[in-house]
């Protein structure tokens, strides 16, 4: 499994993070190497971005499970990229009107890019499964991906781990 790529680490903790990033988590994520002080490095090891996502869900929700953490905390990066303008209302509004399903499927093409490759499977209108090459954190995952459908305008999006194995994590995605 490939390393995460600076550019990504940067994107997240930088700038989508970085209004919710306490001076105190800044110094623990420096401690495991995500120091954001100094340029990024042009990929991190995938344990190194994982203790990352690990402390950043802790310190922005510790009053919860880490599996509620992380879910919540991958919702919150794709809501950020849309409160704080990340995602331009342009962009948005395209993708709105194509809607999840068609938007799902788009990004298909640009999966290459990704350090997470992802497989869809269309099984209704308004399900689909996806295979993640990755089974670390899935709550995470989810919780990316439930916020991703909502913000393409799915109603009532659901993500839901149905299995795992060695080299992927399988998910149920729904929304009305």
């Amino acid at each position: 499994m490939s390393a995460i790529p600076g550019k990504l680490v940067e994107a997240v903790f930088k700038r989508v993070l970085a209004p919710d990033l306490s001076p105190e988590l800044i110094v623990q994520l420096a401690s495991v190497g995500v120091d954001l002080s100094i340029p990024m490095e042009a990929s991190y090891p995938r344990p190194t971005w994982y203790l990352a996502v690990e402390l950043t869900a802790k310190a922005l929700y510790p009053g919860d499970e880490l599996p509620v953490q992380l879910r919540k905390l991958g919702g919150h990066i794709i809501t950020s990229l849309q409160s704080r303008q990340i995602i331009k209302g342009a962009w948005l509004t395209m993708a709105k009107l194509a809607g999840p399903r068609r938007a799902l499927k788009q990004a298909m093409d640009f999966t290459d890019r990704s350090p997470v490759k992802l497989t869809i499977t269309e099984r209704s209108k308004t399900e689909f499964e996806i295979a993640v090459d990755d089974t670390e954190q899935p709550d995470f995952l989810a919780g990316l991906l439930e916020a991703a459908i909502t913000m393409l305008g799915g109603k009532n999006a659901g993500v839901t781990l149905e299995g795992a194995s060695e080299s992927a994590a399988q998910f149920r995605a729904t929304w009305r």
